[in-house]
């Protein structure tokens, strides 16, 4: 059985030939083998932190999934965390055909400079073996299981050959005949473009010192060391980092500490608490789009500061719902008096209209 995080969680449960339909090791030891790829490759988070022994680890790489960074964390602070998504596989190429010459290619073009670096490759990372009770508690503490999808990949060691293979049919169960709100607590929440946000400096350094521990292949690493991490430049994302801990950080801290409480033995949370967590996501989301982004600035990516044309703050608010709501307000005033009021507003900042 596999499992693929759409929340905190940063893991794949894989199969393995001697495994019974439950995910355990068939007349063997009642463990579980798990993939971690995020946070939990550093042993400060997984041993540390998290309290995991596990029995056995081996490197690994699965060729059907790539890495990502589309779970939407704490804007100005965590902005992003580790997940997973479908990886396309590359076929082989078939052979030439003599009497029909294969086209010039002409070469790639190179990059910009400021473009993210990119891994063609399938998605790396460590597979631990676990008990039962190691694995409820990493579920435990890692949100109560709440918005997770259970899937099932091949991997390989890192001996093996890679290359292809896997599961890419992306036939993850999304609920079946269930209800809106069963979909809702299982895809999370969720941002309109999974790869703009930037994971912050902390989490990177946790990948990377993890990835280093482990001894990942040196590319991989390569990889690791050259993504570049959300940075708070201006005065205005330090304003707004420091609002966003006062606003969400206490409710936050109460509800995966309660979470924590009524979790079941295998260490999930009940469905009904499950949605209050991803509702909770998905108000501090709203509170940023609306509010504390327009005021302070982005808190997804780092704002560049060489060669970046200086915006006033108020030119970001969007205009159309100020002179929706200005013109609400003034419905009792001379209509002359309210339409000169918008007409001024809309001069003043030409941008928005």
């Amino acid at each position: 059985m596999a499992s693929e995080a759409k929340a905190e969680a940063e893991h794949v449960l894989l199969p393995v030939p001697d495994m019974t339909a439950d995910g355990t090791a068939a007349g063997g030891p009642d463990t579980i083998l798990y993939l971690a790829f995020g946070s939990n490759l550093c042993a400060e988070t997984f041993l540390g932190r998290r309290k995991i022994s596990p029995l056995s680890q081996l490197n690994v790489t699965c060729p059907s999934l790539r890495l990502t960074f589309s779970i939407p964390g704490l804007p100005y602070m965590e902005p992003c965390f580790a997940n997973t998504a479908v990886r396309e596989i590359p076929k082989e190429p078939a052979l030439p055909d003599p009497r029909n010459p294969a086209p010039v290619i002409p070469p790639p073009v190179d990059d910009p400079e400021d473009a993210p670096p990119r891994w063609e490759k399938g998605l790396v990372g460590v597979v631990y073996e676990v008990t039962k009770e190691d694995y409820a508690k990493i579920i435990a503490t890692e949100g109560g299981g709440s918005g997770y999808q259970e899937i099932v990949r091949t991997q390989y060691s890192d001996s093996e050959d890679n290359s292809g293979g896997g599961d890419d049919d992306n036939d993850d169960d999304d609920g079946g005949n269930k209800g809106w709100w069963w979909r809702f607590i299982r895809r999370g929440r969720q941002r309109p473009d999974p790869d703009y946000a930037q994971p912050s400096e902390r989490y990177l350094n946790l990948l990377r010192t993890g990835a280093a521990e482990h001894e990942l292949p040196d590319e991989y690493q390569a990889y690791l060391a050259a993504l570049r991490p959300f940075t708070t430049t201006t005065w205005r994302q330090k304003v707004g980092k420091a609002v966003m801990g006062l606003m969400w950080g206490p409710l936050l801290m109460t509800t995966f500490g309660l979470g924590s409480l009524i979790a079941d033995d295998k260490g999930k949370v009940p469905t009904w608490y499950a949605g209050c967590m991803t509702g909770t996501f998905s108000c501090i989301w709203v509170s940023y789009d609306w509010i504390l982004k327009p005021l302070f600035g982005d808190g997804e990516r780092t704002m560049e500061k060489k060669g970046e044309k200086k915006v006033a703050w108020w030119s970001e608010v969007p205009v159309g719902r100020v002179t929706g709501i200005l013109g609400v307000a003034c419905r009792n005033i001379e209509p002359q008096i309210s339409s000169a009021l918008q007409r001024s507003l809309r001069v003043r900042l030409p941008n928005q209209v």
